[in-house]
């Protein structure tokens, strides 16, 4: 997978917390995380923008 941001190699990682255990991409050059939720999340932004686009026309 390649990072949105830079464009670079993202590996898979598990994440914990005291109750949570995720995974998620994170980008070995600069950083970048993206797991479930945030990928849900840009495809209800992106989804609206293009609704809102139609609309207008």
């Amino acid at each position: 997978m390649k990072c949105p941001k830079c464009t670079e190699m993202m590996m898979l990682e598990r994440f914990s917390d005291f109750f949570l255990v995720f995974y998620a991409w994170k980008c070995i050059n600069c950083g970048a995380m993206i797991d479930r939720t945030i990928s849900n999340n840009r495809r209800k932004s992106l989804a609206a923008r293009e609704s809102q686009t139609v609309a207008a026309r």
